[in-house]
């Protein structure tokens, strides 16, 4: 699962919502303890990942 920096992760995620739109899924995971956010972007065959 590669991870990106934040330019470079929305245009990877965009361009993989543009490709198709039905299979494009975002999920969002905040951990209070140590106060990260981590973002994942996929579909059933490319996942990415930003921290």
């Amino acid at each position: 699962m590669p991870q990106y920096q934040t330019g470079e992760f929305s245009c990877a995620a965009e361009k993989l919502y543009l490709t198709d739109p039905m299979k494009a899924r975002v999920s969002l995971k905040c951990r209070h303890s140590d106060g990260s956010l981590c973002i994942k972007s996929d579909d059933s065959i490319t996942m990415l990942f930003i921290s």
